[in-house]
């Protein structure tokens, strides 16, 4: 049995949807739910792991996420049609899991401990981030979603969504404040990461095959903050090459970078001083190494500049998001 899994960050999502979690009828939602519909159908994927999923209210509880991907997805006639999310967000936009119920069963599978190292994804994790013997207190401002997925088939594999701290600064700042943000920002982003490692590792002692996937808002020598930390926040995740067989693999290969930026990439953003795009690879999907693949290249950025094969469907992608998918194709 041969299972796709997907990894789409989805821009504003929620902007398409009215409060009582309908669609909006708009023409730009509509050119968004029809190059949303587009991609889907192109890539394929039998679970999708969404980011910038629409929102859930938890005060009111008039929005709800489930309900909102479900009509979209039952109006536009795709066979992912059940959705599921995890803990809510502390704000707008979620992580979610969009699926096919013929193919497999989803449900949210939290775990971690009572103790301050390893806890659950809604909770607060202790971490001395800056090596100055003081643990700081971190929160998710979206939780992880762990989820257990049952196969029809037979068999059973694990995935986490995740979107961590965004390393963009999209407020007024001078130098000063440019600096000191800009450390804040990777410090919170490196204990988020720390974090989704402590459970990648419970799950490496149980023997489970899983997958982080989604927004890590980093990859390698993405910034200058790597070489003071020797190391970057994806890698945080993947683990230590002194334990190779606990370390994640992506599939896709390592990027480099060339004249637009990283080769490949997973999302397009202009240049706050030089005004141009520049290509990044920040959305991932990192798999055990139990984690059974289908063929010797099971991994695809669904980039429509970098892939010859997708460059007539450019403006289907770019009207759908500023990210582009990733896949990878499994073997059950």
């Amino acid at each position: 049995m041969t299972i796709r899994i997907a990894s789409y960050n989805i821009e504003w999502f929620d902007d398409h949807f009215n409060e009582d979690n309908s669609p909006k009828t708009s023409a730009a939602s509509q050119a968004k739910f029809d190059a949303v519909q587009a991609v889907l159908e192109l890539i394929g994927a039998d679970l999708i792991t969404i980011i910038e999923a629409p929102n859930t209210t938890t005060t009111t509880g008039l929005q709800d996420t489930v309900t909102k991907l479900e009509v979209f997805a039952g109006s536009a006639g795709l066979f992912t049609n059940k959705a599921m999310i995890g803990f809510p967000s502390r704000g707008r936009q979620e992580i979610a899991i969009l699926y096919d119920p013929n193919k497999m069963t989803v449900t949210h599978a939290p775990g971690g401990t009572d103790s301050q190292s390893n806890p659950r994804f809604d909770g607060q994790f202790f971490c001395d981030t800056d090596d100055d013997d003081i643990k700081e207190v971190y929160r998710h401002y979206r939780p992880p979603l762990e989820a257990k997925v049952d196969l029809t088939g037979g068999g059973t594999f694990y995935v986490i969504g995740v979107h961590t701290k965004s390393k963009g600064i999209f407020s007024s700042v001078d130098q000063v404040q440019l600096e000191r943000v800009s450390r804040r920002n990777r410090l919170k982003l490196y204990a988020e990461c720390e974090w989704i490692r402590r459970r990648v590792e419970d799950w490496l002692d149980d023997g489970q095959q899983f997958a982080v996937m989604g927004d890590v808002n980093d990859g390698p020598g993405m910034d200058i903050y790597e070489m003071r930390y020797g190391r970057s926040a994806v890698e945080t995740i993947m683990g230590d090459l002194f334990r190779p067989d606990a370390v994640l693999r992506n599939y896709v290969g390592r990027p480099e970078f060339k004249r637009y930026g990283w080769e490949p990439a997973s999302a397009r953003f202009k240049d706050r001083i030089t005004e141009t795009y520049v290509n990044v690879l920040i959305d991932h999907i990192l798999a055990s190494a139990n984690l059974p693949t289908a063929d010797t290249n099971p991994g695809r950025v669904w980039n429509p500049y970098q892939d010859d094969a997708l460059k007539p469907h450019r403006k289907t992608f770019t009207t759908a998001s500023d990210h582009f998918p990733v896949t990878l194709d499994l073997a059950f």
